[in-house]
């Protein structure tokens, strides 16, 4: 039996959210609008940061991304988890949470990527970063979900429904 799982975009606080490296023209605000025609860009290389604050702790399921079919579709990502202010020598010393080998196909399809489940209960931030792409000099991203549950407060749309569900 699988659970379904909430998109949390609304859970993303986005005012308290970033990316480093970031080309100001094609910024990670991109992601969110649900128009793949708007790009995340890098600016100076190929590496991006993103971080994620959430408005109150999730669990993290799954993780979904697209981007173009081309040498500037992300290839590696390595995920951080309650970390803040991690810039890129941090990222290349700390371990990460978990790390993700990304194919054309799933990036194509947004196809959503099972996290290990475990490691992402209680996550407050989420940093994704993205480490190398297909070769390109730049990376550029079309879109990002992430998949799973709020535990911190009570949904209150779930508190209306209880009393349909008998």
């Amino acid at each position: 039996m699988s659970r379904k799982f909430d998109d949390l975009l609304e859970q993303i606080d986005k005012a308290n959210s970033y990316c480093l490296n970031e080309d100001a023209s094609y910024g990670f605000g991109n992601l969110f609008i649900g128009d793949g025609s708007l790009l995340l860009k890098s600016e100076a290389d190929e590496q991006l940061i993103i971080h994620l604050e959430f408005k109150e702790a999730v669990k993290i399921h799954s993780i979904s991304l697209k981007a173009p079919n081309d040498d500037t579709a992300p290839r590696k990502l390595k995920l951080f988890v309650n970390r803040t202010n991690l810039g890129f020598s941090d990222v290349a010393d700390i371990e990460p949470v978990q790390q993700i080998d990304l194919t054309q196909e799933q990036l194509d399809a947004g196809k959503a990527i099972e996290l290990r489940f475990v490691k992402f209960q209680r996550v407050t931030s989420l940093t994704l970063f993205i480490e190398e792409n297909n070769g390109g000099e730049i990376s550029t991203l079309s879109s990002l979900h992430l998949y799973g549950e709020s535990i911190a407060g009570t949904n209150m749309n779930e508190l209306k429904s209880v009393g349909h569900e008998h």
